[in-house]
């Protein structure tokens, strides 16, 4: 069969599926992957053939601003925060729907898979009456009536009256990444799936094989809050990293080597490691400091590592409100995120041995669900339009 994957341009939403695509074209099945153009190297970069659904997109264009141009305000609350996170995929949506129809079109996928932030294909699915999967890649339930989903659909009232879709189709398919203790209150029944780690290029760090007598923590704000951010994150970022050599730990920041460059010379106990992938560099840490993006969740979550999160938008008020909750890991709000309540949380998570133990307990349990090679078969039940 062939396989259309649509991806918003950013690799923290495209490196989740890379796990399932690989498994598809094990299989011998076709992949493709559509984004905008500006996005294709990263594509190809994991071994997936591009196809191009829209022009250059940046993401200032799409997150900060409006369909005009305007500069948008960002809200104080949680809540409308996800809101607008949700109007701005759909944005990005209205800016690649065209180019996702013509690929449906001229391609002729059996079967799309959608990224849940990823909508101008769950509307050119339901348009051309094309099923389409839904892989999980958080710990939030995105189709909540008070979720992203909402707004994006809301925001695409335009596109989807102009083809006759009062509203999307439902996935034929939810491929559930999250260990039943960390699904919280989402009702749906999914098919389980392995979430794999895949962050890109993969080079053991050096400092991972080198000797240590203290605690190492891994801080890192994602690959899109230190560049495009509205506040001064990579600032933030160089005060917590010293900060948290006071706790007696090694402090192991991944961020972009242009970002850390401005922070030289650095104190000592603190390594600038620029990009790895967390799912290497995570064997050697004791506690991993985020966002709560979901790759930055996941990756801890495979290797039983604590996590305290400090999240900034969209789904990463879920994800660690989710770990909080279970006990493996603990949240600071935009608001309560002060140098001296970051470290007050992680002494307890490095000090506290409950935190590691119910890491390890999810750890486990995500090991034993089925791998993505073991669900390519009921994708294929759904292209054939008998999911499940």
């Amino acid at each position: 069969m062939r396989v259309l994957f649509t991806t918003a341009p950013l690799p923290g939403h495209l490196y989740p599926m890379v796990p399932l695509a690989w498994a598809l074209r094990a299989a011998g099945h076709q992949v493709l992957v559509a984004a905008p153009e500006n996005f294709s190297e990263t594509v190809v970069a994991t071994g997936l053939p591009a196809a191009t659904s829209a022009p250059p997109v940046a993401f200032e264009e799409f997150m900060l601003h409006d369909r005009d141009g305007r500069r948008l305000t960002p809200a104080a609350d949680p809540a409308e925060r996800r809101r607008e996170s949700g109007r701005a995929w759909g944005r990005l949506a209205a800016r690649t729907l065209d180019g996702t129809l013509r690929l449906i079109e001229t391609w002729r996928p059996d079967l799309l898979v959608c990224e849940p932030m990823e909508y101008a294909g769950q509307l050119a699915a339901s348009a051309h009456g094309v099923p389409w999967i839904e892989p999980g890649l958080s710990l939030s339930d995105f189709s909540a009536p008070e979720g992203p989903r909402a707004s994006a659909v809301a925001e695409l009232g335009p596109e989807r009256a102009a083809l006759g879709v009062p509203r999307l189709q439902d996935p034929a398919l939810f491929l559930d990444v999250r260990p039943a203790a960390l699904r919280g209150p989402d009702p749906r029944a999914g098919l389980p799936m392995r979430y794999v780690p895949y962050n890109g290029p993969d080079v053991r760090p050096p400092w991972l094989d080198a000797p240590r007598s203290r605690p190492r923590i891994c801080l890192t704000l994602g690959s899109m809050l230190p560049t495009h951010g509205r506040l001064d994150f990579p600032g933030r970022m160089a005060e917590l990293a010293r900060a948290l050599t006071g706790l007696g730990a090694e402090v192991v920041v991944a961020v972009d080597d242009r970002v850390a460059e401005a922070w030289r010379p650095l104190p000592s106990g603190v390594v600038a490691a620029g990009r790895f992938a967390l799912e290497r560099g995570l064997t050697g840490c004791d506690l991993l400091i985020s966002h709560g993006g979901p790759g930055s969740v996941f990756a801890a979550l495979s290797l039983g590592v604590p996590q305290l999160c400090l999240p900034q938008t969209s789904d990463q008020f879920d994800n660690s409100l989710r770990l909080q909750e279970y006990g493996c890991g603990l949240r600071l709000l935009p608001g309560e995120a002060s140098t001296e309540a970051v470290l007050e949380r992680a002494e307890a998570l490095l000090r506290e041995a409950g935190y590691r133990e119910r890491a390890s307990e999810v750890a486990a349990a995500t090991a034993a669900m089925p791998a993505p090679a073991d669900v390519v078969a009921e994708l294929a039940k759904a292209a054939a339009g008998r999911a499940g």
